[in-house]
Formats: C-alpha cells, sequence, structure tokens
C-alpha cells in the first residue's frame, strides 16, 4: 500500500505524529509519500523528508503557512498536480490547513479515499469571533468528504454535535507514544540534567511543553505558577516552545516576579531530556485533540496537571493515579491543583502512569488500527 501523507506543520506535536506514522508504515513494508511546507519547519522536517526520498518515497513542498491566504490555491493545484502523478492509493491529512486542501481534491476528481486527523479543532476554543465561524465553517462543508480520524472522545464529540460530521464518517483512534523511546529517568540521570539547566538538585521542577499561542494558553499557567511559588518555594517552570505570545511570557513572567525561575527553551530535536529532567508536568490548553505531550509524559511515568477541556478530559476520566485538573483559564485553581500535587508528593504513592501508556497508547495498537482503516476503505472502494 502506498500512503500519501500531507501536513502543513513542520514542528510540534502534529508534525511528530506524522514522523512516527511515516516510520510505522516504513517498517512493515508500505511507501510513504510527503506532502509538507517548510514555513514552520524544523531540523527533524529535513531529516524526515530525506529518509523518505532515500526509502523510495517522493515528496513535494507546498510553502503554505497556517493562516488562510492566496497562496493555498497555488498549493492546491500543485497538490492535485502531483497526487495525478504519483497516484497513492490512500491520502492522509493532518490538521487543519492540509484537512482543507486534501478534502478539496475529491472536487477536483481525486479518486483515492481520503483520512484526515483534526489534532484539536480550532473551534474547540469556543472564542467566537469570525476566525472560529470561518474554521468551523470549512470543517461543516467538508466534513462529509473522506473518514476522519479523532484522537479523542471530546474531540469527536464537537465533530458529531457542532459540525454536524455524520457518526459513519468518524472514527476514534487515539494518538499513540513510543515507550521504548521515552521512558523514565534514573535518579542520578534527572539530577545531571537538572545540573545542566542550573536548576537546584532539590527544586521540584514542573515542565510544560507547545507552541507558545492562543490553544496552550502559556498566560494563565504563569499566573498559575506564580500563585504556587508562594506556597510552595521549591518550584521551578522549565517552558520548551515558542510562539506568537513568546514576547508576552517574557513580559508577564518579569511583571510577576518569576522569570528567574522559569527555564525557557524555544526548541529541542530530541525532547526525551526534557521529559526526564522534570518531576511533573502542566498543560493549560484551551482545547487539545489528544496531546502527544502528555503521552511522553506519562510513558515518562510523570505526573499530571491539566486543564479540563476536549482532549485532556480524555486523560483525567482515565483513572491515572497522579493526575491532578482544573479549569481552563482559571489561574486560581490551577495554582491549587500544583500546591496539591506538591503536598501528595510525601505520600510516595506507587504511579501508574506508563503502565498504561504501554497498554493503551502503543504504536503497535494506535497506528496498527489506523492501518486496518486504510486497508478497509481500499476494499471498499
Amino acid at each position: 500500500m502506498r500512503v500519501l501523507l500531507v501536513s502543513e506543520p513542520g514542528v510540534d506535536g502534529v508534525f511528530r505524529h506524522v514522523e512516527a506514522l511515516a516510520a510505522f508504515l516504513l517498517a512493515r513494508g508500505h511507501g510513504v509519500d510527503l506532502a509538507y511546507s517548510d514555513v514552520r519547519g524544523s531540523d527533524r522536517l529535513k531529516q524526515l523528508v530525506i529518509a523518505l526520498e532515500a526509502a523510495g518515497g517522493q515528496t513535494l513542498n507546498l510553502r503554505v503557512g497556517n493562516g488562510p491566504s492566496l497562496r493555498d490555491l497555488r498549493a492546491l493545484m500543485s497538490l492535485q498536480a502531483w497526487v495525478k502523478k504519483t497516484r497513492p492509493e490512500v491520502i492522509h491529512a493532518h490538521s487543519s490547513k492540509a484537512g482543507a486542501l486534501v478534502r478539496a481534491l475529491r472536487f477536483l476528481g481525486a479518486p483515492q479515499p481520503i483520512f484526515y486527523t483534526p489534532h484539536a479543532y480550532f473551534g474547540l476554543a469556543c472564542q467566537g469571533g469570525l476566525k472560529s465561524l470561518l474554521f468551523n465553517g470549512v470543517e461543516v462543508c467538508l466534513g462529509r468528504i473522506g473518514t476522519t480520524m479523532n484522537l479523542s472522545e471530546g474531540e469527536m464529540a464537537f465533530a458529531r454535535e457542532v459540525l454536524h460530521v455524520p457518526q459513519s464518517a468518524l472514527r476514534l483512534v487515539a494518538n499513540p507514544v513510543d515507550t521504548q523511546h521515552f521512558f523514565p529517568a534514573q535518579a542520578q540521570r534527572q539530577r545531571e540534567l537538572k545540573c545542566a539547566l542550573r536548576v537546584p538538585e532539590d527544586a521540584l521542577l514542573l515542565g510544560s511543553v507547545g507552541r507558545l499561542a492562543f490553544q496552550k494558553d502559556p498566560l494563565t499557567m504563569y499566573r498559575a505558577f506564580a500563585l504556587a511559588l508562594k506556597q510552595c518555594p521549591q518550584l521551578w517552570l522549565y517552558h520548551l516552545g515558542e510562539g506568537e505570545l513568546t514576547t508576552e511570557c517574557e513580559a508577564l513572567a518579569a511583571k510577576l516576579g518569576v522569570a528567574h525561575r522559569i527555564v525557557r527553551q524555544r526548541y529541542l530535536s530530541e525532547p526525551l531530556a526534557f521529559y526526564q529532567a522534570l518531576d511533573g508536568m502542566i498543560l493549560t490548553s484551551r482545547y487539545e485533540g489528544l496531546s502527544l505531550a502528555v503521552l511522553e509524559a506519562l510513558a515518562c511515568d510523570l505526573p499530571l496537571i491539566l486543564t479540563e477541556v476536549p482532549g485532556n478530559l480524555d486523560f483525567v476520566q482515565m483513572g491515572l493515579s497522579h493526575c491532578w485538573s482544573a479549569g481552563k483559564e482559571d489561574s486560581a485553581e490551577i495554582g491549587s491543583a500544583i500546591q496539591s500535587w506538591v503536598q501528595d508528593r510525601a505520600a510516595a504513592r506507587p504511579c501508574n502512569h506508563r503502565e498504561t501508556a504501554e497498554r493503551r497508547f502503543s504504536q503497535s495498537a494506535c497506528f496498527g488500527a489506523l492501518v486496518l482503516e486504510y486497508e478497509a476503505a481500499l476494499k471498499r472502494d
């Protein structure tokens, strides 16, 4: 089977999902082509393009950003001509821009089975405004084309109840995590990593990773951290990522007087060391698909502090032993959840997070289910 993967982001969670899926497909003897954009690229995107071409795959740079643009029409025409030439058997789009381009191919005569993984609908933020209307309108118009692969129960409910995507066009297949690559650090390794970050050995290091953007709501996280720090003076925050709110985050940290307790890093090509340095993981998102960062934290057996939003709620309701939750955009409640995590550490309770990651989110289970959907679609056609 030859699969075309299409993704606009070349960095962060969506891209790393695509990267892992490509490796999974190749390892099982399938052919993989890639249509991508280097507008939001990374060193790992370059490596993936090289690896796929070396394996006999074909690649196309669409050169589009994540917002609507006149360049999208040119990208659509390029993608149509390329698909006509390369003839993939299955096309799988990831995130909203690729989802729009790939599903529009149906109007231009593309006969292949189409799959679309939203990786969190923009409308899940429930913020209103013209941008939400635009994104929701596109999803409503295109939702009946192909099969939508939702990552979480909350995302699927939104697709069904708000976007009116037929249940017959929806599938629930969770994000997987590579539990062989992501694993807990030994105590000595964690001490070395903290030392390299210039964090005291006895500090409690809370970590968060993701694009500094509206969805992830890093400003609320900083306010919550500042509140918790007043009660828990051993706290530090390791924040990995960059985005349009980078400058605002830096200004807020200075205003709150916590900048000296925040370790900032814009990008890591290999994030394992990030997780292994941590004592706990926090994600204050306004909405999620099913966060790969949280799954990687699970595999590293880290306690979690999450907002109660679509995507995160799947984890909150999973029976995890060390998961604290709070309302979105509520810095006081999130700060209290951080304090509860700190206080619970004295109990030294056994943690079931890594076992849950191995049992429920293995690549063989999640990506294996995706391949079965590909094969079933080919048989129907």
